[in-house]
């Protein structure tokens, strides 16, 4: 099976739920990992690190801010997969922000559809919005992943990012995604480095600006 791309939410069957605990490399959350899933929510995909299990799709909890929004790194077999769920929209989470935040996430995804896509919120909000608990704190981000086709696209998407910067009292992070799932941080890619971190669901790797100039294409 491909691997899932990085945001993705990942359902467990329930039948799962002992397998994955038991990927948790400290045993003292593994009974934190039960009860999350015990609450039917689900886990994000992410990156493959080196001391990943192979043949398992790695996954991921970030618990809310009252547990200090701790990160756990799990991984799941493949079997054990109830479903697959795009990152949420941009304007759908923004019923989670503040008013000001609010008003600039739905001018973005408006913007984002204007352009041909559909602007995805992962991060804080996105965890908020799924689970009812509270992540946003006054120091939180707001994490938006794009996915503009074409040259003109990208270039829009990212001036409007600057432009709305001065607006929100949430500072805009996120990435652009291409169409393989490498992605990059939109001020990377907004910048003038020649070489830019690209992150994908095999891990991360540097790669010269000109070699990703097809991925936005």
């Amino acid at each position: 099976m491909e691997a899932i791309r990085r945001h993705r939410w990942v359902k467990v069957r329930a039948q799962g739920h002992v397998d994955v605990a038991a990927s948790c490399a400290n045993k003292e959350q593994r009974a934190t990992v039960l009860r999350w899933l015990g609450c039917g929510f689900p886990l994000v995909a992410r990156s493959r690190q080196a001391s990943d299990a192979p043949g398992r799709q790695p996954v991921g909890l970030c618990l809310p801010l009252a547990q200090d929004k701790l990160r756990i790194s799990l991984s799941i077999a493949h079997d054990d997969i109830a479903g697959i769920n795009e990152p949420i929209a941009l304007d759908a989470v923004a019923n989670v922000l503040s008013c000001d935040a609010r008003d600039v996430a739905l001018e973005l995804a408006a913007h984002a559809r204007t352009l041909g896509f559909t602007a995805r919120a992962f991060g804080s909000a996105a965890w908020q919005w799924r689970t009812g608990e509270t992540y946003l704190s006054r120091d939180s981000d707001l994490d938006i992943l794009a996915a503009p086709r074409g040259p003109q696209a990208l270039a829009a998407w990212l001036e409007r990012l600057r432009h709305l910067e001065d607006r929100t009292p949430m500072r805009l992070d996120g990435e652009v995604e291409g169409e393989s799932g490498d992605a990059v941080n939109w001020r990377e890619l907004a910048g003038s480095a020649m070489e830019l971190l690209v992150k994908s669901s095999g891990g991360a790797r540097l790669a010269p600006r000109v070699s990703l100039d097809s991925a936005w294409s």
